[in-house]
């Protein structure tokens, strides 16, 4: 799968606000008392905050600042919000990715209010700005049964150590749809043998227990029991030259890195660690499952998100449209319906 443009941060234009207009902040110093600072600690996850500090590092250089330190927050007034959005969606932002923004700079605007850096009515006018609306296709999608196999084939295949952590790791993230954050997360004891399942810490700090099926639970012994080890510590570890085992965790940017070598030793279509979960959602969904049951599955607080995992749509129109006979075939100077 080819990353799309949202996945990156991309240049965008300059809003350089009037001098009258983006006003010293309203009391205190803010190079001490940082609203996107406090903002950011307020996230529960490490992955948002490298998400939305990202954001509010392009939103300071289109306030004219360095850098979110520099930034007057304080002075952010609903004009300035509204233009940013703007500025954005002439880019060719994703209208969620825009609403990110959005909600990134209400925080900020709200955090601002807090520390008395913003009065209550501009925080209040900043707040009313509405997301947009709109839609775009799904991101991502999910593994057919040939490239799964293919994707293990190529793991198994691989004498190493690194061919048994990778299969196994890989198994866990499609097999009980983690995040890659959440697989590299989960430490020896996170495993609870007698219900063939895993401790696993979600978004939120909300702890579930994800259940492996048969595939999965298996490459996970062949991982732990025969080339692992009982050392207490990360489940999956580094290995370095040599096949020399470590006991330090693995991170989310090792996951991308490892299924990035996988797929292509595979010869499948690029695919990233969240097409692995997608393919969880849709799996179980084919097989019957309720929303219900796929939710708490995936550790969603909402039913709506886990929709958006979904991909059995497009599947669906295809066998619809091959059923559709509406318009006729022309054969020769005759036509079918």
């Amino acid at each position: 799968m080819t990353r799309l443009k949202d996945d990156y941060p991309q240049p965008v234009p300059v809003l350089v606000p009037l001098e009258q207009e983006f006003l010293p902040a309203l009391a205190g110093n803010e190079a001490l008392l940082n609203p996107a600072r406090g903002y950011l600690l307020s996230l529960n996850s490490t992955r948002s905050r490298q998400t939305m500090a990202s954001f509010l590092g392009i939103v300071a250089g289109m306030l004219g600042a360095t850098n979110t330190d520099t930034c007057s927050w304080g002075s952010l007034r609903r004009h300035h919000v509204m233009a940013i959005t703007e500025l954005l969606r002439d880019t060719g932002r994703a209208t969620a990715t825009i609403n990110t923004y959005l909600s990134a700079l209400k925080g900020v605007a709200k955090e601002a209010w807090m520390l008395k850096l913003m009065d209550v009515e501009s925080f209040q006018h900043i707040r009313a700005v509405r997301n947009l609306r709109g839609s775009r296709l799904p991101r991502g999608r999910a593994l057919p049964a040939e490239e799964i196999r293919k994707l293990f084939g190529v793991c198994e295949a691989d004498g190493s150590c690194l061919g048994a952590r990778d299969a196994a790791m890989l198994a866990v993230i499609l097999g009980c749809g983690l995040r890659r954050s959440e697989a590299v997360g989960l430490s020896l004891s996170d495993v609870v043998t007698n219900e063939r399942a895993l401790k696993v810490l979600g978004k939120g700090n909300k702890e579930r227990l994800a259940y492996m099926p048969a595939g999965t639970w298996q490459r996970l012994m062949v991982w732990t029991e025969q080339v692992r080890g009982e050392t207490p510590g990360p489940l999956f570890t580094r290995i370095r030259r040599f096949d020399t085992l470590t006991n330090d965790r693995l991170t989310d940017q090792a996951v991308y890195h490892i299924l990035q070598v996988r797929q292509m030793q595979a010869g499948i279509e690029k695919c990233a660690p969240h097409d692995l979960r997608r393919t969880f959602a849709t799996a179980m969904l084919d097989n019957g499952e309720d929303l219900i049951t796929v939710k708490d599955a995936m550790g969603h607080a909402s039913v709506t998100t886990t929709q958006q995992y979904d991909r059995r749509g497009e599947n669906r129109l295809r066998q619809a449209r091959d059923r559709l006979s509406i318009v006729g075939i022309k054969h020769g100077t005759d036509f079918t319906v």
